[in-house]
Order: structure tokens, then C-alpha cells, then sequence
């Protein structure tokens, strides 16, 4: 049934709030309980989010988060990390991605699907990576390249996945309907054309701000609609959205420091509703008639990641001549999966539902973040232990 929107949210937010309780008393991520409340609501109960609620609620959440990941991309940081953390996450990123592209491939035969799957796999939970970190109160060199590598796994995501969709969408279009021309220039302006948008934005607010006695309303209430602003008029000019905000944030938090950690601080405290609100309308869209269909694929994809993360870990320590233990354990650090890659998933299912996509891919992602917060946890914690860095 079609609920009242006002209603459906207030429903919404208080069984994520339940729920969530519920689950971080049993050690799980309050994600799942996000998710839970939306399968609840939706396919058990029969609720349907208005079509205007679930993009309203989409766009301003991943503009959001987007955003914010730009702005944990600040030179300083890079700098701090050094090369060995950034050969590190590179090759992780790209053997993780051509990992799961060829699992899924071999499996499928179906290019489309390995490629968007193979650009969402690389994102790590930071949240859940870090809270088990901080419950064993870890301290060591694996400690701490775990934070920096997650930290920036999510900023690697939306690049890969900012090609992958392009791709994918090139393909699906068939080459009766995209000439040559087209199919090279498409991908050159949805990327660059990001690039520069969200670069133009970040430089000009950063000039002005520079110039104004702004009070912290007014950061927040500037940065808010900066970020809506950029996710709307990429949308407008035909360029990835989701990459064009975390330029704006990359750019921000190198142009005007104190505006981009203020906005940060800000931002932060109003994303837990926002959260619960975001992954509800995934949960509501999850379409259990396709699991039987699916569950070899969920299987594949999970080996893959599994697989890619460990190989491209081990290859990359070993490139960049880094401790024994952070080439050995790095990779089963790292295989929380949650928020940023099922944003990109729902937004990719929303940008090629047109090609029947749609309901695979967010069940897909569900169903396999759901299994990976339940054992990832178990796998950070070995890493750390066998490393020597836990302190309980």
C-alpha cells in the first residue's frame, strides 16, 4: 500500500532506532538494522515509498556522503600517509575490481553486471572496520595503515565506479543506438565534466567563504547546499553526480581548511537519520523473488572480493617493501562491506533500471553486505591478533 510519506518516515526512523539497538547489543552494525526496517516496512508489510521519496532521500544522501569523503582527500593526509599506504591502495583497488570482474564474468558470461559489480566491490565499511579496531584497542603499524586504506577506499570507489557505469551503460546501449563517437566522448564528459564541476564549485566557495565571518550555521547551511546544489546541476548537465561532490569536498578541504573540517564536524551530526532513512528505501526495494536466481552470483561475488582484497593487500605490501604482518593480514582487514557501496549500488540500479539491472543489483548488494558484516568482524579481529597489535 501506498503509505503517507510523513508517516513512512517517522515509521522508519524509529524501527532503525529499535533495531539498531538490538543490533549493536548482539556486535552487528546499526546498517543492517537500517536495512531490516526497510525490508519490514516494504516487502513484509507491503508499505511503498512514494517514487519522489526514494530519489529525494537518494540524491541528498549520497551527495552528502560523497561530499564528505572528498573532504577526508586533503593533500596534508595524502602527504601524512606517504607512497607505501597509496601503492598499497591502489593495487587493491584495481586487483579487488578485476578480481571480482572476472569471477562474476566466468560465472555470468554477463559483461554489464561483472563490470558494475567489479567497480562496487572495492569500498570498505570505515565505521565497523574501525570500531572493532577500537574494541580491541589496537596500536601498531597495521592499526594504522588499516585506518589510513579504509579512509580512502570509499573516495577509490566512486572513481571506479564513476568509469564502471559508464562502461557498463556504453555497452548495454548497443551499437545500433551509440555511434563510435558518441561512445567515446560520453564517458570522457560524464567523468572530466564532473571533475570540473565540482572543482569550480569547491574554488569559488572556497574564495568567498575565505572573505566572510561565517558562524557555524552558516558553514552548515552553506556546505549543505553547496553539496544538493552540485548532485542537482550534474544531474542537469549529464555528469556523474555522485563523483562531482567529492571533488566539491576534495577541493574544499584543500582551498579552505577550516571550512572543510567545520563542515565536516556539521555534516556529521545530522547523517544517523539521514542513514536510516537512505538504507530503509534500499531495504524497501529489495526483491526476495530474485535470491534463488541470484545466490550463486552473491557466492562468486564474495570470493572474488574476498580473494582480491587479500591478493591485491599481499601484492602491494610486498611492492612497497612494508612489514611482514601488514603484507599478510592487511587484506582480511579490510573486508567490511556497508554504507558507500550500497549507495553506489542503489544509485547504479536507479541509473540502468531501464536495462532490467536494477532489482539484481540492490539485492545483490544487500545480500551480500549483509553476509559480509556478519564475518568480516571475525576477520579483522584474527588479523589483529595474529599481528600482536590487540591490547585485550
Amino acid at each position: 500500500m501506498t503509505s503517507n510519506i510523513y508517516v513512512l518516515a517517522g515509521l522508519v526512523l524509529l524501527l532503525g532506532f529499535i533495531l539498531g539497538q538490538l543490533l549493536r547489543k548482539a556486535g552487528l552494525t546499526e546498517v543492517l538494522a537500517y536495512l531490516f526496517a526497510g525490508v519490514i516496512l516494504g516487502p513484509i508489510l507491503k508499505f511503498s515509498a512514494p517514487e519522489q521519496f526514494s530519489s529525494v532521500i537518494t540524491g541528498i544522501t549520497l551527495a552528502f556522503v560523497a561530499y564528505m569523503v572528498g573532504l577526508s582527500f586533503s593533500f596534508s593526509f595524502l602527504k601524512k600517509m606517504g607512497k607505501k599506504v597509496l601503492i598499497i591502495l591502489i593495487i587493491e583497488v584495481l586487483v579487488t575490481s578485476v578480481v571480482v570482474w572476472i569471477f562474476v564474468y566466468l560465472l555470468t558470461r554477463d559483461l554489464p553486471l561483472s563490470i558494475i559489480l567489479a567497480s562496487l566491490a572495492p569500498a570498505t565499511a570505515p565505521a565497523g572496520t574501525i570500531a572493532v579496531l577500537r574494541d580491541l584497542r589496537s596500536k601498531g603499524t597495521l592499526t594504522d595503515v588499516s585506518i589510513a586504506v579504509v579512509g580512502l577506499d570509499d573516495a577509490a570507489a566512486i572513481v571506479i565506479y564513476s568509469v564502471g557505469v559508464v562502461w557498463a551503460k556504453t555497452l548495454l546501449g548497443g551499437g545500433g543506438k551509440v555511434s563510435i563517437a558518441s561512445s567515446l566522448l560520453y564517458p570522457v564528459w560524464e567523468i572530466l565534466g564532473a571533475v570540473a564541476l565540482g572543482g569550480a564549485i569547491g574554488i569559488i566557495i572556497s574564495y568567498y567563504t575565505k572573505k566572510m565571518h561565517l558562524s557555524s550555521d552558516n558553514i552548515f547551511v552553506i556546505c549543505v547546499a553547496v553539496a544538493i546544489f552540485c548532485w542537482g546541476f550534474a544531474g542537469m548537465i549529464g555528469v556523474s553526480a555522485i563523483l562531482a561532490c567529492m571533488i566539491l569536498g576534495m577541493t574544499v578541504i584543500n582551498f579552505n581548511v577550516h571550512i572543510g573540517n567545520r563542515s565536516s564536524e556539521l555534516m556529521d551530526n545530522i547523517m544517523t537519520p539521514v542513514f536510516m532513512l537512505f538504507f530503509a528505501v534500499i531495504g524497501m526495494a529489495i526483491d526476495f523473488s530474485q535470491f534463488a536466481s541470484i545466490w550463486a552470483i552473491v557466492i562468486m561475488y564474495c570470493i572474488g572480493r574476498s580473494a582480491g582484497k587479500v591478493l591485491g593487500c599481499t601484492t602491494g605490501g610486498i611492492l612497497s617493501k612494508s612489514e611482514p604482518k601488514i603484507t599478510k593480514y592487511l587484506g582480511i582487514a579490510l573486508l567490511n562491506q556497508a554504507g558507500v557501496a550500497i549507495g553506489l549500488a542503489f544509485l547504479a540500479a536507479q541509473e540502468l533500471s531501464e536495462y532490467g539491472l536494477g532489482g539484481i543489483i540492490i539485492t545483490l548488494m544487500a545480500t551480500t553486505t549483509a553476509l559480509f558484516q556478519l564475518f568480516s568482524p571475525l576477520c579483522i579481529q584474527y588479523a589483529i591478533r595474529k599481528a600482536g597489535e590487540a591490547n585485550i
